[in-house]
């Protein structure tokens, strides 16, 4: 059996009590370094077989079929169901295991939770690896988006000056870590050039 696990937004104090009993029953733990090292010193399972994962997600796909009769267990930052590896396992390896994914706190969830802000008719998308259509994504009142190096607050902002628009924005750095920062204004607020680390920038049309 293949779980799919998602570790919430990076705390751990966020890791569901299902997620915890999964990864010590587990036989192989498949997973970023950081993630597998986190969860082999925690809670002491250091005698299981590790895999970590990298760019060649081929091969790691052929060691996740070659091994399907044991417990697999694949950690997923956040929820592994909003831009995480779900999709990604689901879509190539359903013919070969059976799959279950175990929802997480996404980042997305815990970020609106920090501002106090309903997630009631929000789109939501992501800057990771993809061109965002920022024409498309103003059509919307209430946005999340999960940004990178490349897209994030800043130029954000630039985009909705652009088109004359008018958002207010909030923004979660490093969110559930202990170095996790909280920012909110105006769009016009977030022109001046600066670096952020992760975040999720939140945005509601003024009406």
């Amino acid at each position: 059996m293949l779980y799919v696990l998602g570790m919430g937004p990076g705390n751990k104090m966020y890791i569901t009590n299902k997620s915890i009993n999964l990864i010590k029953n587990s036989d192989i733990l498949v997973g970023a370094k950081r993630h597998i090292n986190s969860v082999a010193k925690d809670y002491n399972i250091e005698d299981k077989e590790f895999y970590y994962i990298t760019s060649d997600l081929e091969s790691m796909k052929e060691y996740i079929v070659n091994n399907s009769d044991k417990n697999i267990v694949i950690l997923a930052s956040g929820d592994p169901s909003i831009y995480g590896i779900g999709k990604y396992i689901v879509r190539t390896l359903s013919d070969s295991v059976d799959i279950e994914i175990i929802s997480g706190i996404s980042s997305v969830q815990y970020c609106f939770s920090r501002f106090r802000i309903s997630m009631n008719d929000v789109f939501v998308t992501s800057s990771h690896g993809r061109d965002v259509d920022f024409d498309f994504l103003f059509l919307h009142d209430k946005i999340a988006m999960v940004t990178d190096n490349k897209i994030g607050p800043v130029q954000i902002a630039n985009e909705i000056k652009k088109r004359n628009l008018s958002y207010q924005m909030y923004v979660g750095e490093n969110l559930s870590y202990d170095n996790e920062k909280l920012y909110s204004g105006d769009s016009s607020d977030f022109l001046e050039e600066k670096v952020y680390d992760m975040c999720v920038v939140i945005l509601k049309r003024e009406k």
